[in-house]
């Protein structure tokens, strides 16, 4: 049988990632969870330190988070971002005939990368949605 492994992320990955959130939040807003999931599983190969510089965090911060996720303890995530929504292929194949509504369907994967589709038939875009979901 063979084992997927999935590499680390590094220190650049992850300051992508804030800049890119950082470029389209709303005023006020907190930083996600699944940033602070990635922030703190690079304090295992980088200096506490160097990460919270380079991401811009306070370190009470992210000792908080890590001290949390150490101890097992599911951080604060409203129930409503996670949801299943299953796909029924004869309702998509419906709206995609002429006159039909349109569809159009955005995914966010646990690292944040989010695809948005207007697809073409629905074998294809279940492909699609499966090769995007692998982790």
């Amino acid at each position: 049988m063979k084992t997927i492994t999935k590499p680390p992320l590094t220190l650049e990955a992850v300051a992508d990632h804030f800049e890119r959130w950082r470029s389209n939040k709303k005023k006020g807003e907190r930083i996600p969870e699944v940033l602070w999931f990635e922030a703190v599983g690079l304090v295992t190969d980088y200096p506490l330190s160097r990460v919270c510089r380079t991401l811009r965090l306070c370190a009470t911060d992210l000792k908080r988070h890590q001290a949390a996720l150490s101890a097992g303890k599911e951080l604060a995530v409203a129930r409503s971002e996670r949801s299943f929504v299953e796909i029924d292929p004869a309702v998509v194949d419906q709206a995609m005939r002429a006159g039909g509504t349109p569809v159009l369907m955005e995914l966010e994967r646990p690292d944040g990368l989010r695809l948005r589709m207007q697809p073409t038939n629905s074998s294809d875009m279940l492909a699609l949605m499966a090769r995007f979901m692998e982790v």
